[in-house]
């Protein structure tokens, strides 16, 4: 027993040594860090699409090599305070390795070759580029939308290099579809930004879209007067009968706002003629403010008694006529 623990006591004893006279010792590691750029003028913007990140190789203690890159805090920064329009061949050196609190890892030089980035600088503009809205939203049953979904903000506010911006048509929403709505309410819909250019800053990552939602009413709107209009002799010719009651259907705010002298119904009198019909339905005009969407608001519109019909009214000459059976 005294043997093995003997051994085991050995065993530590030369891992640990071991550990000791590798810490001593300066190590290589190669690993990707982020590229970044610092310092750049107001008035300019970077045009081209630099790499997101580098593959550097460093030195150092074993231990910090572990550390540096578990925590990732390495990086190469290109100071760009200098930047002119154009296009630039930029050597990426030890100057631009940044590894905060790391000071004993250092930046190792590839042999026979050298580190470059090519970067394009452009002027800096901002344009509001406009929102596509590519969201579906579906009421709940007994429930209708008044109005097409209203973009809050139609575009958005954009900067970035001139020759980037240019090619953006629009800014696309998440393609997403919301259902069982019951009431009006402004939705934050994500942006799709990931598809804009290299250093292109938007103003937000969200639209707000407001839609409008109303529970379905039906009312009656009795006595509504029947006109009948054109060319003929009124008095020979009525209608009967000569009101009816039109039951409309649609948002409960809408048909609420609604009076029996918004309702006009009337009937062309050469219809008859033409259709070869005693009796017609009238046609229906609603007047609705400017506003309001009639085809998205009002879902039905019922004339009742359905049919109007035409009565001829005779003269006394024409009463006589039959009498005698002329």
């Amino acid at each position: 027993m005294g043997n093995i623990i003997l051994k085991i006591t050995a065993l530590i004893c030369a891992m640990a040594l071991w550990f000791y006279v590798i810490s001593l010792k300066d190590f290589q590691l190669t690993m990707e860090v982020p590229l970044t750029f610092v310092k750049l003028p107001e008035a300019l913007a970077i045009a081209s699409k630099p790499p997101t990140t580098v593959s550097v190789t460093v030195e150092g203690k074993p231990l910090d090599l572990i550390r540096l890159q578990s925590q990732k805090q390495a990086a190469m920064v290109v100071d760009m305070h200098l930047a002119e329009l154009g296009s630039k061949r930029i050597h990426l050196d030890s100057k631009n390795f940044v590894a905060p609190n790391f000071s004993s890892v250092h930046y190792i030089e590839p042999d026979n070759q050298y580190l470059f980035i090519d970067v394009a600088v452009d002027t800096r503009i901002e344009r509001n580029i406009p929102i596509k809205n590519n969201v579906n939203f579906s009421p709940a049953p007994g429930y209708i939308i008044v109005q097409p979904p209203k973009l809050l903000q139609e575009a958005l506010k954009v900067t970035g290099a001139r020759n980037a911006l240019t090619r953006i048509i629009d800014i696309p929403t998440d393609s997403l579809f919301i259902d069982s709505i019951k009431d009006s309410k402004t939705y934050s819909i994500p942006l799709v930004t990931e598809r804009l250019p290299s250093f292109v800053t938007p103003s937000d990552s969200v639209a707000k879209i407001f839609v409008d939602v109303q529970k379905i009413k039906t009312k009656d709107f009795r006595n509504i007067p029947i006109q009948l209009i054109g060319f003929y002799d009124r008095a020979l010719n009525t209608l009967s009968p000569q009101s009816a009651t039109v039951e409309i259907t649609g948002g409960d705010k809408v048909i609420e706002a609604i009076n029996s002298d918004d309702i006009e119904l009337f009937i062309e009198y050469n219809r008859f003629a033409i259709e070869d019909a005693d009796s017609l339905a009238p046609t229906i005009k609603l007047n609705l403010p400017p506003d309001i969407d009639r085809n998205m608001t009002i879902k039905a519109i019922l004339v009742k008694p359905d049919k109007i019909k035409l009565i001829k009214t005779h003269t006394e000459d024409e009463n006589k006529d039959e009498e005698y059976g002329i």
